[in-house]
């Protein structure tokens, strides 16, 4: 059986005034069993891409669907939000609250959870990333790699149904980075991650593309690049 497209975009035109377009008529398609890897030089676009997808960022032209629904407005996109949850670049634009475990909560109540249920799934993610230790933690005294990893536990304690992640191994050591190796390998469900480290997306994804003369391509996991 053939794997029905989660999200998929077409016609996808982007760009900066006075600046030469980053997308011309690109498309990507998402499938439910996709983890995709985006590799691409800087100032390509991967972020802006990520940005268009989640609705923070407005092209000239696209069709965008999920689930086989068009989305044309914020409330669609709302609900490719509640789909895909969305890791951010710069951790400190998802932690608002004074202490982690109160950050960590915030998506689960806004979901409608209890509040001990939202705490359950709060220590359930930070448990899962080996840092349940930071749950009583001053957001504003973490470290870069240890922000990283509480933003990305609160979009895994919402339990979406696929994720968009920002470079998310940015500032993380060594233990850090295997340990988020390991929790993505162990994740199903649809993903578009975005890094400039090719080792770790061959390890983490199993399908790798790029962004090419404002298209996207296939990529071999040899990092030879085709057009698919």
């Amino acid at each position: 059986m053939t794997a029905r497209h989660l999200i998929e975009v077409r016609d996808l035109t982007f760009g900066y005034e006075g600046r030469p377009l980053l997308f011309d008529g690109a498309a990507l398609a998402i499938h439910e069993d996709d983890q995709i890897g985006l590799w691409a030089d800087n100032g390509t676009g991967k972020t802006t891409l990520l940005r268009i997808l989640s609705g923070l960022a407005k092209p000239r032209t696209m069709t965008l669907t999920l689930d086989g629904r068009t989305i044309t407005d914020e409330e669609g996109f709302r609900s490719v939000r509640r789909h895909f949850g969305f890791v951010l670049q710069n951790p400190d634009d998802q932690l608002f609250f004074p202490e982690v475990l109160d950050d960590v909560m915030f998506g689960p109540l806004n979901l409608g959870l209890s509040y001990e249920k939202a705490r359950e799934a709060a220590f359930a993610a930070l448990a899962e990333l080996g840092i349940s230790d930071l749950a009583n933690a001053e957001s504003f005294r973490l470290s870069g790699g240890q922000k990283r990893l509480v933003s990305l536990a609160c979009v895994l304690s919402m339990q979406p149904d696929g994720l968009f992640l920002d470079e998310p191994t940015a500032g993380l050591d060594k233990g850090a980075r295997e340990r988020l190796t390991h929790v993505l390998q162990g994740l199903g469900g649809p993903r578009l991650c975005v890094s400039h480290s090719m080792d770790f997306l061959r390890a983490v994804s199993n399908r790798l593309v790029t962004i090419r003369d404002g298209h996207i391509a296939a990529l071999d996991f040899d990092g030879s690049g085709h057009f698919g």
